[in-house]
């Protein structure tokens, strides 16, 4: 499997690590169940890419869990210390972040001519999942900057 797939692999995991946290910290409950769904959206695809290749899916997440070790290492600082902090909208900031890093990879995977056609329309679904759920995100996001900026004017 190209190097490149098994980044985007790892980014999609990092992904779900970030919502499964984030979700553990979320006081709205439809929020909690937004990022759950989110979690399993990513495991999904990462699913659905792992069987375009002949590989067995636990051995690429053995693979892709040591590849991207030091960014989770990282991941789980940061996360922790948003999570404590109680800060939600900086949390889905972060989710945005690594949406936003997502949809240059997969935009980048798209229009590389080495990968067969198959794979590209399955990048490219995939993409049009990844902005739909950044669009999900920002509403979200909204939502939660309306409603502290009304706190704030109490």
């Amino acid at each position: 499997m190209d190097i490149r797939i098994k980044q985007l692999i790892g980014e999609l995991k990092l992904a779900e690590i970030t919502y499964r946290m984030s979700s553990l910290r979320m006081s709205d409950q439809p929020a909690k169940d937004q990022l759950i769904t989110l979690a399993e959206r990513k495991m999904k695809f990462i699913k659905g890419i792992i069987d375009q290749h002949d590989e067995t899916f636990e051995r690429m997440m053995l693979e892709v869990l040591v590849m991207v070790k030091p960014e989770h290492d990282k991941l789980e600082i940061e996360l922790d210390h948003l999570l404590l902090q109680g800060w939600e909208t900086e949390i889905l900031d972060y989710c945005l972040e690594k949406e936003n890093k997502i949809e240059k990879l997969y935009k980048q995977l798209i229009t590389d001519a080495q990968y067969d056609e198959f794979l590209k329309a399955l990048l490219m679904s995939q993409l049009t999942d990844t902005t739909d759920i950044i669009n999900e995100l920002e509403d979200t996001k909204a939502v939660f900057e309306s409603i502290f900026s009304l706190e704030s004017a109490i």
